[in-house]
């Protein structure tokens, strides 16, 4: 039987789920209800007397010994909970960056469901303390945690955050965290998910920290200080093996960055926070999706203390009077910061390339399902329009706008998302929908577009962009998804615009209407409208006339004829019914009770 692993079960869900937007956290949060409503069940804590469900109600009742010796999976009903409430502050959080900016409901909201999972993993560390499988122990321990500098970092709306323990504790996770990682107890990507996630947040609150080796060693040494305090997750880190080793943190200035070279510019790099940020984000191997996260965040952080450098010295008003190869100070920042974009927004183009590549592994495996087709199409349009936006900012940026051969590169991967998106996925829609016209325009319209980005750039031989994004390889792939896209449907689409054509000429004259009118031309001779098969509608009156146009030949009784008529018949009438008197004998007679079967009678 395995190992209950909390992380793998909250953070690993994450991961496998690639949770980027609102939306998705959204449907991961309902998700987590659905199962949280069959664990209350498992668990038989549902209470359905909601009239007394304060007095009744079991969720808050169980403890620790009913989770040894009863059911472990109380444990887990309480991780739910509490992963239920954050994810619902991601969702906040990814709402008010779209935005840029918290709403005063969505702080409190926020402020509310931290403290309340905080709570919640409290409960959830006491509840599983006899837990048995250390592991399971320690990664309960590194959720509580996270949970608390979460609360912490975003919760605690003041500007004067707890420094101290927020980097206390990510030290303890990260160390936890590294062990398990090694020990192969925990995924690689779920490793790296989180490494990306809280190392900046390391960084920020730990101090003076430029490099890896020295990130490590302050890892290192909370975790013997909380060794030394008695920290529980401390213990279980050493009584399993986990050994302290500090790097050689001493500074090689051979490898040292004082320079770049981007196109046709060179510029010095002045700032070393800036040059070890440039050096971490080139040397970072990319390996999985959270990688490209690592490697991000890393140009982001130069790109921000490259941004602060600008501000303070056009706070000073100081002008430098250095140049370097006839270059400005004040122009030598503005093209670093130029590269330092640049290589941002490629990261992001390559980290939205990989996904964009696996849904579109995902689409070609797809069915005939038409709602499968339609939530795929919209997966796909959303990584294609951030890939349009991506690369729309890189050929405005300095330097880029005025390279004529790097621009049209950029603009043909434009037109490659783009015509995949609409040639491979949209059209391909149309066609299961059966409007094979709007398909083979579709088709057609990439044709033209691609003919003329690719008259535009010319040769390919020298591609300047990354390959992962733009070879020939995959125009050469596009170019005949688009024309096994367009003959598959060109009979189709010709068939439709004929039955098109014949609905439209259903009102025209037949051949034998077009003799009255003259003469009749060869062209006008089609042998399926040689005659008038359609009825015809003529105009017809609201009252009958008949009687109106008969008047005159009726003729009718006079007074002496209907007076006479009706004495004749009043006298036939009389004749043929008896007396009144007789009427009335008869009637009682017929009415008169009798006995039994007639016979016995009064």
């Amino acid at each position: 039987m395995g190992i209950f692993s909390p992380i793998s079960a909250t953070y690993g869900v994450r991961v496998d789920q690639l949770l980027e937007t609102a939306d998705d956290y959204r449907r991961y949060h309902s998700k987590l209800n659905r199962k949280l409503q069959g664990l209350r069940h498992r668990c038989q804590v549902v209470t359905k007397d909601t009239r007394k469900y304060s007095s009744k109600e079991k969720y808050s009742k169980f403890d620790n010994t009913e989770y040894d010796h009863k059911n472990k999976l109380y444990g887990v009903l309480v991780l739910l909970h509490a992963e239920r409430d954050l994810s619902l502050v991601e969702r906040l959080k990814l709402r008010a960056r779209q935005r840029g900016k918290f709403k005063t409901s969505e702080k409190r909201v926020l402020r509310t469901r931290l403290r309340r999972a905080v709570q919640t993993t409290e409960r959830l560390v006491n509840l599983t303390k006899n837990e048995g499988q250390w592991v399971t122990r320690m990664q309960y321990l590194i959720y509580r945690k996270l949970v608390h500098v979460e609360y912490l970092a975003h919760g605690n709306l003041s500007k004067n955050k707890d420094s101290k323990t927020i980097s206390k504790e990510l030290s303890l996770c990260f160390a936890a965290l590294s062990h398990l990682r090694q020990s192969n107890l925990i995924s690689e990507t779920t490793f790296d998910f989180l490494q990306g996630t809280y190392e900046y947040t390391l960084k920020q609150h730990a101090g003076n920290i430029l490099s890896t080796a020295e990130l490590k060693n302050f890892v290192v040494t909370k975790v013997g200080e909380a060794h030394e305090t008695d920290d529980e997750l401390a213990k279980l880190l050493f009584s399993n093996g986990y050994k302290i080793e500090l790097q050689d943190i001493k500074r090689d200035d051979t490898g040292s960055l004082e320079k770049i070279q981007w196109r046709a510019f060179t510029a010095r790099i002045h700032d070393l926070q800036v040059e070890n940020f440039i050096q971490e984000a080139q040397s970072i191997v990319i390996k999985n999706i959270s990688s490209f996260d690592d490697k991000l965040s890393k140009w982001q952080q130069a790109l921000e203390r490259q941004e602060e450098r600008i501000e303070n010295h056009e706070a000073q008003e100081e002008e430098e009077e250095e140049e370097f190869d006839g270059v400005e100070s004040s122009e030598n920042d503005q093209i670093l910061l130029a590269f330092i974009k640049y290589n941002m927004l490629f990261t992001s183009i390559l980290r939205d390339n990989y996904l964009f590549n696996q849904l579109w592994n995902q689409w070609t495996k797809l069915g005939t399902s038409m709602p499968s087709k339609l939530t795929k199409y919209k997966e796909i349009e959303r990584i294609v329009n951030n890939l349009l936006k991506y690369l729309q900012d890189i050929m405005e940026l300095p330097g880029v706008y005025s390279d004529d051969n790097l621009l049209a590169q950029l603009q043909l991967c434009r037109i490659h998302f783009k015509l995949t998106l609409s040639s491979g996925c949209l059209a391909s829609i149309y066609q299961s929908k059966g409007e094979y016209m709007k398909s083979l325009a579709l088709h057609l319209d990439a044709h033209k577009q691609l003919s003329a980005s690719l008259r535009d750039v010319g040769d390919l031989n020298e591609i300047i962009v990354p390959s992962d994004i733009l070879s020939q390889r995959k125009i050469n792939c596009l170019q005949h998804l688009i024309k096994t896209g367009w003959t598959s449907v060109l009979a189709l689409a010709q068939y439709e615009k004929r039955l098109a054509e014949r609905e439209q000429n259903k009102y025209e004259p037949s051949l034998i209407e077009r003799l009255d009118f003259g003469s009749v031309k060869p062209e006008m001779i089609k042998l399926d409208n040689m005659f008038p098969l359609r009825p015809k509608l003529g105009p017809v009156p609201s009252k009958p006339t008949l009687f109106d146009l008969a008047f005159n030949y009726i003729s009718y009784e006079t007074t002496d004829e209907q007076k006479q008529n009706e004495a004749i018949t009043t006298e036939q009438s009389a004749a043929s019914f008896p007396d009144e008197k007789e009427r009335a004998q008869t009637q009682q007679e017929s009415n008169k009770k009798r006995g039994f079967l007639g016979i016995f009678s009064r």
